[in-house]
């Protein structure tokens, strides 16, 4: 089993006024999910940051079928200790995931480990999430999953607008994620009216009423103080681990 250390992380006269209420006694896991072209990458820079001005140490972990890729050099260029996982996904590569949870715990003690799966990972609550709370809950606290969603494909995937169509494996990969999200982030919102994403939430409110739908843009720092009070206050609902899509 993994031995990862149980954090009293700092006390508040030792924080920035502003972090006073981030007080961890365990080491907390953020997983941010996504279709490809989501804007993972850029959002996990962004939380890293604001973690980072609240006086946390994070640690990143990076995914996907290849080794070197652009996300972890990225990551690593801006100064945050960065793990990845090659050859698989988080829901193939579990032991991996944790051998580099270990590493990086070893290297650099984090207070937060934020992971950033594959794009076209379906199944991160039943081989990631609960696992890790069911054995492994005295070493982490584990925020709700966050799967960020692209307002231009979403909107012609539930058939809001026009244009060519995706393959019926791209929308039930698309669906399926959204389907074990505990926050659906609607990213890049910029890049839609508002009338356009108060028009996707009702659609995305029916299709997964288990869902909190949450709109935000990393480019203007739009809703994300919000998004990000969900991420370090709340805990992932303890819902079954085996989540079917129709």
């Amino acid at each position: 089993m993994i031995s990862l250390s149980i954090k009293l992380i700092r006390t508040e006269s030792s924080m920035p006024e502003s972090s006073s209420s981030v007080l961890f006694t365990k080491a907390r896991c953020l997983m941010i999910g996504g279709f490809l072209g989501a804007g993972k990458t850029t959002v996990i820079g962004q939380i890293a940051r604001h973690l980072v001005e609240l006086g946390l140490t994070v640690g990143l972990i990076t995914n996907d079928q290849a080794g070197g890729f652009v996300a972890t050099c990225l990551l690593r260029s801006r100064g945050f200790a960065t793990g990845e996982i090659a050859g698989g996904c988080f829901c193939c590569r579990f032991d991996g995931l944790m051998d580099t949870t270990r590493k990086l715990d070893g290297e650099s003690k984090p207070d937060v480990i934020i992971a950033k799966p594959v794009g076209s990972c379906t199944v991160l609550v039943a081989t990631v999430t609960y696992p890790l709370r069911r054995i492994y809950g005295d070493a982490f606290t584990i925020a709700p999953l966050s799967v960020l969603l692209d307002p231009i494909r979403a909107r012609r995937i539930f058939g809001l607008d026009g244009g060519a169509s995706f393959s019926s494996k791209v929308q039930y990969v698309f669906k399926k994620q959204l389907a074990e999200a505990d926050l659906i982030v609607i990213h890049k919102r910029d890049l839609s009216s508002s009338d356009q994403t108060a028009e996707l939430r009702p659609v995305l409110a029916r299709d997964f009423p288990k869902a909190c739908i949450l709109a935000a843009s990393t480019r203007h720092k739009l809703g994300l103080d919000d998004w990000f009070g969900h991420l370090l206050d709340c805990e992932q609902s303890e819902r079954h681990a085996l989540m079917t899509l129709d």
